[in-house]
């Protein structure tokens, strides 16, 4: 079984190997749909947590409510 070492330095030559244009638009491409998808997502989560919020303010103020009007 080689050495590691030796897998390394005989492939050196791979390593300084630069990708074609068209593979660096592909990837941007691939990064730039994820980050909006994943923009989207955090949006809709913020939205819902000030939506969460909201709602349970509410409900905590009609119970208060409630409980004052009640006694």
């Amino acid at each position: 079984m080689p050495d590691l070492f030796d897998f390394f330095k005989e492939n050196e030559s791979k390593l300084y190997e630069r990708p074609s244009e068209q593979a660096w638009k592909k990837l941007e491409d691939r990064l730039e749909k994820r980050r909006v998808r994943r923009q989207r997502k955090i949006r809709f989560l913020q939205l819902g947590a000030v939506a969460l919020a909201i709602l349970l303010l509410l409900l905590a103020a009609g119970l208060v409510w409630y409980f004052v009007h009640q006694g």
